[in-house]
């Protein structure tokens, strides 16, 4: 059963996959529950870039929508995930923070 308000908030992304870079491992599964709750796919990437970026590419090009805050992830790693946005061409919104309150706000629009 879904949050008070989470359904009304979240219905424009039901059965799409989001793709949220950085914010914080420990509350994925707090970003899996809103999206899920909303009727979305949740795909997560920690938004580390040593091991190179073939994995964010993948994960970017089956996300219908990416969520990238900024205030967790380095300036390259956000620069990338711009830069993959524009080259596959998929909605990419910076966050201005990891909160639970930011993620739903940007999927309300």
């Amino acid at each position: 059963m879904a949050r008070a308000g989470v359904e009304e908030d979240c219905s424009s992304f039901n059965r799409k996959r989001i793709l949220i870079v950085g914010g914080i491992a420990r509350m994925e599964s707090q970003y899996r529950r809103l999206i899920e709750e909303g009727g979305g796919v949740l795909e997560y990437h920690e938004g580390h870039m040593k091991g190179g970026t073939r994995q964010l590419e993948n994960s970017l090009r089956r996300a219908d929508i990416v969520l990238c805050p900024v205030n967790c992830n380095s300036h390259a790693a956000c620069s990338i995930v711009k830069n993959m946005g524009k080259k596959h061409k998929k909605s990419v919104h910076m966050l201005p923070n990891f909160s639970l309150s930011a993620i739903s706000r940007a999927l309300s629009i």
